[in-house]
C-alpha cells in the first residue's frame, strides 16, 4: 500500500493566480468554493488550519458576506503566508480539502506556486521555453542549492 500523493487533483476546491489585492491585503476566492466550509449558525467568519508542501500548519481567517453575493475572503493568516512563501501577483495559489479518514472533519492542504521558464533542448541546442508551474518550496530548495555551490 503506497502513500497517498500530498496534493490529489480530484479534491481541488479552487486555485487562483493571485493580483495585487491578493498579495497586498486578502484573498478572495470563488463562492462555489463556500460549499466545502461549515460555518455556524448565523457566522459569517470561521478559521481553518491548512498544511503546505514542507508540513507546516497555517491558520487562516475564513469570511463572508452577510449579503446575498458572500463573497468568501481569506484573511487573517493569509499575509503572514504571502511574506513566508515570498508570493508576488500572477503567482498560483492552491487549496485542497478531503475528509480525513478518522472523522468527518475536513483536512485542508495548500499549494503556492510560480510559473517558471523549462528549457527544452534537442541535440544540446535550445529549442523552445517552456513555462511551468513549479511549488514555491521546491525554488527555494533550488536556490539553497545553488548558494551552496558556489560557495
Amino acid at each position: 500500500m503506497g502513500v497517498p500523493p500530498l496534493y490529489s487533483e480530484t479534491n481541488e476546491i479552487f486555485s487562483k493566480d493571485l493580483s495585487e489585492t491578493d498579495v497586498g491585503v486578502r484573498l478572495s476566492f470563488p463562492m462555489k468554493a463556500l460549499k466545502v466550509f461549515q460555518f455556524l449558525e448565523g457566522e459569517n467568519k470561521m478559521e481553518f488550519e491548512a498544511a503546505d508542501g514542507i508540513g507546516k500548519r497555517w491558520t487562516f481567517g475564513l469570511s463572508k458576506r452577510k449579503a446575498r453575493h458572500p463573497k468568501p475572503v481569506l484573511s487573517s493568516g493569509w499575509l503572514a503566508y504571502v511574506k513566508a512563501k515570498g508570493l508576488q501577483t500572477k503567482d498560483r495559489f492552491v487549496l485542497y480539502g478531503d475528509l480525513d479518514n478518522l472523522s468527518t472533519k475536513k483536512r485542508f492542504r495548500v499549494r503556492a506556486q510560480r510559473k517558471v521558464g523549462r528549457p527544452i533542448k534537442l541535440f544540446g541546442k535550445e529549442i523552445h521555453v517552456e513555462e511551468v508551474w513549479v511549488d514555491v518550496e521546491e525554488l527555494e530548495g533550488l536556490k539553497r542549492e545553488v548558494s551552496r555551490s558556489i560557495l
